[in-house]
């Protein structure tokens, strides 16, 4: 019964994306992202554990049949969800064409943006000692002890992502391209010498759609899918060799990425989501949003003025693992890996119990709403709909937590910035309004 709930996962995901795919003829669909991600986490993964034997030891077949079923009512929900918007799209947003003040003002709120995450990501490597001593062991990178500073540079991507919106827009070409090779050279050498995978994911996501989706222009389908699949190694290549990364390593690195997935240990994404799915109801323990809430609410007020805002706000669990490891020890007897993920499904029932199913339900039909008004409207559409693609790899295979504050940091700047430069064109709102009420009478 529990190879029937993997191979249902791994149905459902593929059918998914072959249905998106086919009904909506764009690679950048969110379920041709995101179902491979699902498929790879709630059926390949465990299908390889299970062959290795590595299942057996943390869980019962009981308890293996119970998570399963959660996993597979969540990819369901997601791609339902995802689809139920349409897939199919008459009449697509013209191609993005910029009047020159427009263009220049996107191109200036890039390098702005821009500028303030690279100023954050240079205090970190100073704090450090300089480039050479934050990327020379593995996994190290920069440090601040003001999280604003930590996570400004984030912003980084926004500056990358503006400036090729605006090239393909139009605006300047040695400008643009002046900040994509800014912001993005420090980003991408962060990125790849600490093996990370998200970040390594998400600019590659933010300049492949940054190009595309204003340009109404889309790679081939077979030259994406091996992109794809070149992506997807890559991201496990990063992983496997995270500690033969870094500057002076003599990069002693293993092609054969298998053992991520087939290493049953306390930190794989699919043994540590099922331990907290079932630590959770053992103890019949969730947090109703209150995890969710402090993202939003606690977070931004800096620790060295309240440096217990967690405690305070009743969520002191979110100082480890963001709240997903509790009680293992007592519910499970054995304890999951500091700083691993449970994956979204498993971090969702931590938050909501069943309700986990329509929030996850929720977050597909978003997915999907997003992608349409980035093909019908178009503009500052098309910028948001690459950020959320970008962090979808956060969503599936880590935990809300990373996507909250991440999207909101990245989002509002960008939406920012679009409407200053759309006020230099007034009339690009109206024409994106009344093209999308005539989408809406064509699918009525």
């Amino acid at each position: 019964m529990y190879e029937l709930l993997l191979w249902a996962a791994a149905a459902v995901a593929v059918a998914g994306l072959l249905y998106a795919l086919d009904g909506s003829r764009d690679v950048f669909h969110p379920l041709v992202l995101i179902a491979p991600m699902l498929g790879f986490l709630y059926a390949w993964m465990p299908s390889r554990l299970l062959a290795a034997d590595g299942l057996d030891r943390f869980f019962n077949p009981d308890q293996l049949l119970f998570v399963q079923r959660i996993n597979v009512l969540g990819v369901l929900a997601f791609v339902i969800a995802c689809l139920s918007v349409g897939a199919r799209v008459s009449r697509p947003a013209p191609p993005l064409a910029l009047p020159p003040e427009a263009a220049h003002r996107l191109t200036m709120g890039a390098y702005l943006v821009g500028a303030i995450g690279l100023g954050c990501w240079l205090i970190t490597i100073v704090n450090v000692g300089g480039f050479v001593h934050a990327f020379s062991a593995s996994y190290s990178g920069g440090w601040d002890d003001s999280g604003y500073v930590r996570d400004g540079s984030l912003l980084m991507l926004v500056g990358v992502l503006l400036a090729v919106t605006s090239l393909g827009a139009g605006g300047a070409r040695l400008l643009n391209l002046g900040a994509i090779a800014l912001y993005g050279l420090p980003w991408s050498a962060q990125a790849l010498l600490m093996a990370r995978r998200g970040p390594t994911f998400a600019i590659i996501v933010i300049v492949a759609m940054g190009w595309y989706l204003p340009r109404r222009r889309r790679p081939p389908i077979l030259a994406t899918a091996g992109l794809g699949l070149l992506l997807g190694y890559g991201v496990l290549f990063l992983v496997t060799n995270r500690s033969s990364i870094y500057l002076g390593s003599n990069f002693d690195v293993k092609t054969d990425v298998t053992d991520i997935v087939e290493t049953p240990d306390t930190g794989n994404e699919y043994i540590y989501g099922a331990g907290s799915i079932l630590s959770a109801v053992e103890r019949d323990h969730y947090f109703w949003m209150r995890r969710y809430l402090a993202q939003i609410l606690v977070r931004p007020i800096p620790s060295a003025i309240w440096p217990t805002k967690y405690a305070d706000f009743g969520v002191p669990e979110l100082l480890t693992n963001a709240g997903t490891g509790e009680g293992f020890a007592d519910a499970l007897g054995w304890v999951g890996a500091a700083g691993s993920a449970p994956g979204v499904v498993a971090d969702l029932w931590v938050e909501l119990w069943w309700l986990a199913i329509p929030a996850i339900a929720f977050l597909g039909w978003a997915y999907g709403s997003l992608w349409r008004r980035a093909v019908t409207r178009g503009g500052p559409w098309t910028s948001q709909y690459a950020i959320f693609a970008a962090l979808s790899i956060y969503l599936v295979m880590q935990t809300m937590e990373a996507v909250i504050f991440r999207s909101l940091l990245l989002s509002i700047p960008s939406w920012l910035v679009w409407r200053w430069a759309e006020r230099a064109t007034p009339a690009l709102p109206a024409r994106r309004r009344v093209h999308a009420e005539e989408e809406e009478v064509l699918h009525a």
